[in-house]
C-alpha cells in the first residue's frame, strides 16, 4: 500500500471516540507532574502550571493569570493523548524544544499572545501520543523542568474582583467563572472536532476563552483567544475591529485538525460590558455556543 493510498483511507475512516474517565484514573500522572488536576467533560484531564515566577507588563499593565496547561484524554484502544500549551521566557523557548525532541514529544505552534510586554514571552503547543501516560507525564515533567515553572499546588485563591460578573454575562449571553484574578467566559465550537484521528472532548483544544482581568475605576484589561475556521475568519475580523479589540496574533495551534482550526489572540483595556458586546456579535459569526462553567 502506497503512503497515499494509506492517507486517503485514513481519512475515511471515522474518528475514535475519547474514554470516559474519572479522577483517580489519573493519580499516577497527578504525582508524577507534582500538580492535582480535575476531569473536565468527564473525557479530559486537565492540570495547570500558573507561572507565578513570573511578573509580567504589557502597556503599564501587570498582567494576571500567566500558566501553562495540559490535557490527559485516554481512547478504548488504550492511547493516551497529551496536549496542551507551555507559558515561555525567550530563554526557556530553546531548551523547551530540545527537552521536547528528547522524550519523543511534538511541538504544534509557537507564537505570542500579548501586545509588546515585559519580560518577553512566547507560548508553545505541543502533543505526545502513548499507551503509558506515566512515560508521557515523566516527559513533560523533564520539559517543565528545563524552565522555571514552580510547583504550585492547587488552584488560585479566590479573590473579590472589581468586575460586574452579571453585567458581562448578559453583553455575552453566556456565564463565566472567576478564576484567582481574573473572570474567564468560555464558548466551545459545536463540530465534532478530531485531531491525529481521534475526537477532542468538546472542552479541549478548540475553545474560545475570554478572559476580563479588573483594572478599577470600571475599566478591565481583555485578553484570551477565539477559535474559527477559514470562513468565518473575514467577519470575526470585521467584529472585533469594530469594537476596537487589538488582534495579536492569528495562528493554528495544531498540526492535523479537522475541521482545521485557527485562533485570533485579542488584547483590550476599556469597560468590560462594552467589549463583552463586541465579543458577543464576533462570537456568533463562529459555530460556537457557550460551555457550562467547570
Amino acid at each position: 500500500m502506497t503512503t497515499d493510498t494509506a492517507e486517503a483511507q485514513a481519512r475515511h475512516r471515522a474518528p475514535v471516540r475519547p474514554s470516559v474517565t474519572k479522577e483517580s484514573d489519573w493519580r499516577g500522572v497527578a504525582a508524577v507532574l507534582g500538580h492535582p488536576g480535575r476531569v473536565v467533560d468527564r473525557r479530559a484531564y486537565g492540570i495547570g502550571f500558573p507561572r507565578a515566577d513570573l511578573k509580567v507588563v504589557c502597556q503599564g499593565h501587570r498582567v494576571a493569570a500567566i500558566g501553562s496547561f495540559v490535557s490527559f484524554i485516554r481512547y478504548p484502544d488504550r492511547q493516551t493523548m497529551m496536549m496542551g500549551e507551555l507559558a515561555l521566557t525567550e530563554p526557556e523557548v530553546r531548551k523547551v524544544h530540545d527537552a521536547l525532541v528528547a522524550h519523543g514529544l511534538a511541538q504544534t505552534s509557537l507564537h505570542e499572545h500579548l501586545p509588546a510586554h515585559s519580560p518577553p514571552l512566547w507560548w508553545l503547543h505541543f502533543h505526545g501520543m502513548g499507551r503509558d501516560p506515566l512515560a508521557l507525564a515523566r516527559g513533560l515533567r523533564a520539559v517543565l523542568d528545563v524552565t522555571g515553572t514552580p510547583h504550585v499546588k492547587g488552584t488560585p485563591h479566590k479573590v473579590t474582583l472589581e468586575l460586574d460578573k452579571s453585567a458581562i454575562d448578559r453583553a455575552l449571553g453566556a456565564a463565566g467563572r472567576a478564576q484567582g484574578k481574573v473572570y474567564k467566559v468560555t464558548y466551545a465550537r459545536r463540530e465534532t472536532v478530531a485531531d491525529h484521528d481521534r475526537v477532542l472532548p468538546r472542552m479541549t483544544g478548540s475553545t474560545s476563552a475570554l478572559i476580563f482581568q479588573p483594572l478599577g475605576g470600571g475599566k478591565a484589561l481583555l485578553n484570551g483567544d477565539i477559535a474559527v475556521t477559514a470562513h468565518e475568519v473575514s467577519a470575526v475580523t470585521k467584529a472585533l475591529r469594530r469594537g476596537g479589540i487589538e488582534i495579536v496574533a492569528f495562528h493554528s495551534h495544531m498540526l492535523t485538525d479537522q475541521p482545521r482550526l485557527f485562533y485570533f489572540h485579542l488584547w483590550a483595556v476599556g469597560d468590560p460590558v462594552r467589549l463583552a458586546g463586541h465579543l458577543r456579535t464576533a462570537i456568533r459569526h463562529t459555530n460556537s455556543s457557550p460551555a457550562a462553567p467547570d
